[in-house]
């Protein structure tokens, strides 16, 4: 899928895929079979594991825009 860029309060998100291998066991060899999951970027930062688990990408912004209301509350970003 294409990422999602969007602006919220002078900061970036983006809802993007990022591609993983799995890895078979304790062996430290890699799977042929890539996994694909969305993450979250706020300013080039994953911030995926800060966020409430969402199912969207509506909800993985709404999600992102409360973490940046958490993290930079009003008034003070400046950046």
């Amino acid at each position: 899928m294409n990422p999602i860029e969007t602006q919220y309060r002078n900061h970036k998100i983006v809802i993007r895929d990022e591609i993983e291998f799995t890895s078979k066991g304790v062996t430290g060899t890699l799977d042929n079979q890539p996994v694909s999951k969305r993450i979250i970027q706020v300013d080039d930062v994953d911030v995926t594991s800060r966020c409430r688990v969402s199912n969207t990408d509506e909800e993985k912004t709404e999600a992102a825009r409360r973490f940046i209301d958490r993290i930079y509350p009003k008034g003070k970003s400046q950046s």
